[in-house]
């Protein structure tokens, strides 16, 4: 069968059928070409110009490409578009005969990005599920710092949006047909236990957890095309170990991230003062998982108090962990192959600074810090290498040159020698031939077909002896040309000086980085614990900063708070404008109803009361003046509106799904967080919806609730449910509205919506009519006082009218009949 397509294009079509799944970028020269149907969806996506190559058939194929020495960028636009990319190189010397051998290198997927960028505050993750009988499993790790986890949880797929989302996975392994909104999702059923990685695996024991590792770390394996020696110990992370918030809750109190998906005004933008990448990252858990352990929360208190009371220490910690790069991400490098002579440089900078460090933690004698310190190891073999090998500032690209020390290694010195003194050495062994030889007209010249050599004229041949080992080279009209050992070596050594100390000092960097990757995990270890003491340091600062007091704890359901504030907004608009809040609430009266104004604070109480909580059990000191809170397991919170479009949802629709998991799922120990229920629809289903839930959360839950509304019918509620009533106070002059921000005890009887509607310069005929109409519903009581609580029997008496009554044919009755039946109606309604 004759072959339709050239030797180069049928290597590519081979390693094209087994990566499908994937754009295959094919090394050709200095260039990554894309061919075929690749060619052209590349071509869109990158805005490439489409072009052709003749390809040994009639017709030119498709093609288009990028520049090697910028591909990276390519490839990040095209794995934002949801594709994988198969990088392929070429495997043999390009100048030797026949096809250039090529195979793929790496698969690089959404989740498998390995060149974001040093110090990043942020973690991204791959994930692997497993489906079982009653629960899902749940791996996930960072290949770019080598944190691997694993999490199980109750086989409920409103738990499982929200592990995905709190992740941020953009990549999810699966072994069946499974299908995630957003998320791209990789098949592959190798879940084989990796006997080379067993200290991967010394943490985890339960075989489902096992199962589903495997199935990731052989993934990662099998895309990265190497081994993965970075990927650190698995940590199973235990739910019950921490408060649940679903995404809901992460999105309205605005923990890691804004309305605009940015950082700015995020509990983790008032809280970072961290100095290193991995402190930053780490931040970032703690934000998302706070603890439920008290004693654990409690040893991070201590520290942070340690912190607070030693400024100088404090202060000198912040600025030698300043100077620590990004020794995470650095340490991966070195394991995955990537690494360069100035990742070297910077791991070498961080390293000598880790005593320093240790000596700070130790000067503050406390048991917590002195067994921080006795964690940071001594690394000194690394640096000392480092420095001793590498060049001060080296060059980013290691197959160049440029990057090994003078004096470091002989070989390499005697070639550079030679490339940079060549001349010289020839016009020194000129002279040495002339007082050997006594022949003074003797030179050393060099042309390209025979290399160097060394000139005789005719009238001196004679004084050419046998002991001076001159071979005869060439023959010209004048003169004869030689050529000795001495010279021929010479010859070679500076011809081929430059591609020689390049090899070798790419094969002395290798073999650095060799070294230094036995090591790995004992630089990730040392980062581990500069990130954690880069955290403590971050939260005394800011307690220093602002004020911040550290809570207590207790286990009667009771929250008080003095003059509590809400960290972000006072950091904007400066404490001394911002007016705080007290907050009491005991078992006896769980639940906080908040009547008051629009804008008059309502929300932004509710949410610092959250935020005072959440900073708390992450172990930070609160911005209060005292704090006495319950350790609480989950925080549930319904605040602002939002349609969800795309899934066809309204905003009173979200709005129930929000409150029904608080409703579902909270316990006795959860908070609950309700701003507005009911809004979203008529106001008598609104206020009955309202009150069925409070009514719910007082007698069947029995948490800590804080329940703000315009429905003042509610604040009728306090003695039957024991609810206690605040209100949002407000001052008004005439028409002005003045919002004072101060949450005092008792009912609010207006709402004062007109008022603000003022303040928004609304038309002055709109105002007017606005209160006529006002007066009009008011004087007819268009919303009956809540007075009384529903009672069980009337529901029953209800149905039973209602089931007579559709038994009932009134064209069968006679008057009489009809008389008789009225009556008996009557009686059931007399008896409820």
């Amino acid at each position: 069968m004759k072959q339709k397509y050239s030797p180069m294009m049928m290597q590519y079509l081979k390693i094209k059928e087994d990566n499908q799944d994937s754009i295959v970028m094919f090394r050709l020269g200095d260039f990554y070409e894309m061919f075929f149907d690749d060619a052209v969806v590349a071509s869109k996506a990158l805005d490439l110009a489409l072009t052709g190559k003749n390809a040994g058939a009639k017709e030119r194929v498709p093609m288009c490409g990028v520049p090697f020495h910028a591909v990276s960028g390519y490839v990040q636009k095209l794995i934002d578009m949801g594709h994988k990319v198969a990088i392929v190189e070429q495997l043999s010397d390009p100048g030797k005969k026949g096809i250039v051998e090529r195979g793929v290198v790496q698969i690089i997927t959404p989740g498998t990005i390995m060149d974001n960028s040093l110090n990043e505050k942020k973690n991204h993750y791959i994930g692997a599920l497993g489906v079982f009988d009653f629960n899902y499993t749940l791996a996930y790790c960072d290949i770019s710092t080598g944190e691997f986890y694993v999490v199980n949880f109750d086989k409920q797929d409103h738990l499982l949006k929200n592990h995905v989302d709190a992740l941020g996975l953009k990549e999810i392994v699966v072994s069946d047909s499974l299908t995630f909104d957003g998320v791209f999702v990789s098949h592959y059923e190798n879940d084989k236990f990796n006997d080379g990685y067993k200290k991967v695996f010394e943490n985890i024991k339960d075989l489902k957890e096992i199962k589903v590792c495997s199935l990731l770390l052989n993934y990662m394996i099998e895309t990265q095309k190497r081994e993965l020696g970075h990927i650190q110990a698995i940590q199973e992370v235990k739910t019950e170990d921490y408060i649940y918030m679903d995404s809901y809750t992460k999105k309205s109190l605005e923990l890691v991230k804004n309305a605009d998906n940015e950082n700015y005004g995020t509990l983790q933008w008032l809280l970072d003062e961290t100095k290193s990448a991995m402190g930053g990252r780490l931040l970032r858990q703690w934000i998302e998982r706070p603890l439920v352990n008290l004693e654990k929360i409690e040893k991070r208190m201590d520290i942070i108090e340690i912190l607070i009371d030693n400024f100088i220490e404090r202060e000198t910690i912040k600025d030698i962990i300043n100077d620590i790069y990004d020794l995470e991400k650095l340490a991966a490098r070195i394991a995955f192959g990537n690494v360069n002579a100035r990742d070297l440089k910077w791991i070498g900078a961080s390293l000598k600074v880790i005593p320093e460090l240790k000596n700070q933690l130790l000067s503050l004698e406390h048991p917590y810090t002195t067994d921080l310190a006795n964690q940071l190891v001594d690394l000194s073999h690394i640096t000392d290498v480092i420095d001793q090998a590498i060049v001060e500032n080296p060059p980013l690209t290691v197959k160049e040159g440029g990057l090994i020390q003078t004096g470091y290694n002989k070989e390499l010195d005697e070639l550079r020698y030679i490339r940079e003194n060549g001349k010289q050495w020839l016009s020194e062994f000129e002279q040495r031939e002339r007082e050997k030889t006594g022949i003074k007209g003797l030179k050393i010249g060099y042309n390209r077909v025979f290399g160097y050599y060394i000139e005789v004229t005719k009238s001196y041949l004679s004084m050419v002896k046998d002991e001076f080992e001159y071979t005869r080279k060439q023959s010209i009209s004048n003169a004869e040309r030689f050529v000795t050992p001495e010279l021929k070596e010479m010859e070679a050594k500076i011809l081929s000086a430059n591609d020689k100390m390049i090899a070798l000092e790419y094969e002395i960097f290798a073999q650095l980085r060799e070294y230094i990757k036995k090591d790995v995990h004992l630089i990730q270890d040392v980062a581990s614990i500069v990130a954690q003491v880069d955290v403590y340091q971050s939260l005394a600062s800011k307690a220093s900063q602002n004020g911040y007091i550290r809570p207590k704890f207790n286990n009667q359901h009771m929250l008080h708070i003095e003059n509590g504030r809400h960290g972000v907004i006072e950091q904007v608009i400066s404490r001394q404008n911002y007016v705080p809040n007290d907050v009491d609430i005991h078992e006896n009266e769980p639940i906080l109803l908040i009547t008051g104004p629009n804008m008059g604070g309502k929300s932004t109480y509710m949410r610092q009361i959250a935020l005072c909580v959440i900073m708390a059990q992450i172990g930070s000191f609160v911005p209060c003046d005292e704090a006495n809170l319950p350790v609480f397991d989950q925080i549930f919170t319904r605040i602002g509106a939002s349609d969800d479009l795309i899934s066809g949802q309204s905003t009173f629709m979200v709005e129930m799904l929000e409150a029904n998991n608080a409703l579902r799922y909270a316990t006795h120990d959860s908070l609950i967080i309700f701003d507005e229920i009911g809004r979203g629809t008529a106001t008598f289903d609104g206020m009955a919806i309202a009150q069925s839930m409070i009514e719910y959360i007082a007698t069947k839950i029995q948490c800590i609730t804080l329940f703000s509304t315009h429905y003042h019918e509610l604040t009728m509620m306090d003695e039957s449910f024991h609810i206690q009533n605040v209100h949002a106070s407000a001052a008004v002059e005439g028409d002005r509205i003045v919002f004072l921000y101060k949450i005092k005890p008792g009912r609010s009887h207006r709402s004062y919506g007109i008022n603000v509607a003022q303040l928004a310069k609304l038309p002055d005929e709109v105002i007017a009519r606005s209160k006529v109409i006002l007066k009009s519903l008011e004087d007819n009581n268009i919303e009956t006082v809540i007075s009384e609580t529903v009672e069980q029997p009337e529901l029953i008496a209800e149905s039973q009218v209602e089931k007579a009554l559709e038994r009932i044919d009134p064209m069968a009755l006679s008057p009489l009949d009809a008389l008789s039946t009225l009556i008996e109606l009557k009686k059931i309604l007399e008896t409820r």
